[in-house]
């Protein structure tokens, strides 16, 4: 087996884990149940800059609370080395209406080795976030996703999920090439 098709199945594999863990939370596919207000799931691939493989899979249940929980984790090897960060949900907001949803968290392991993505925000304990846009299964346009984002402009994960930056069109997300994102609202 090539390094590429063990990276995928292993890609594979981790999205089907978190996506159990979502079911077994009481999520199915066409309700809502113990206070669950929204789920965003998803797993697979895309080319970040349109040129590296980037492996992700992530599971996000916004409660009727208003309150979040759940996982991600996102892979790439640059030529400057490896970027992959796990993190845990901290926030999350849905838009319905345009499917788009806004995961935040804080970052719980940084294994990354590209000295860009070592730095003091990229370590566990700082806030990390992301974007995603579901276009439906199987339908073109693909769903759509954002590399990660890290404390700067945008102070928090928290400020992330409130301000709902979603810049004209599409801008700075990538197609999913495999796999598929799900927003339950």
């Amino acid at each position: 087996m090539s390094r590429a098709t063990a990276i995928r199945a292993g890609v594979a594999a981790g999205a089907a884990v978190l996506l159990a863990v979502v079911i077994g939370s009481g999520i199915s596919a066409g309700t809502m149940t113990d206070g669950v207000a929204a789920s965003v799931t998803g797993g697979g691939h895309y080319q970040v800059l349109n040129a590296f493989d980037t492996q992700f899979a992530f599971s996000a249940i916004q409660h009727g609370d208003g309150s979040a929980s759940g996982h991600f984790h996102q892979r790439v090897e640059f030529d400057t080395g490896t970027v992959d960060f796990q993190g845990e949900v901290t926030c999350l907001a849905v838009d319905p209406v345009n499917h788009r949803a806004w995961i935040g968290g804080v970052i719980v392991s940084n294994d990354s080795t590209d000295p860009a993505f070592t730095t003091p925000i990229h370590q566990p304990g700082h806030d990390i976030w992301f974007r995603v846009l579901d276009n439906g299964q199987g339908h073109d346009p693909v769903d759509r996703t954002t590399f990660l984002g890290f404390e700067g402009a945008i102070p928090s994960s928290a400020s992330y999920c409130e301000q709902r930056i979603w810049p004209d069109g599409d801008a700075r997300t990538w197609p999913v090439s495999e796999g598929n994102i799900s927003i339950r609202p």
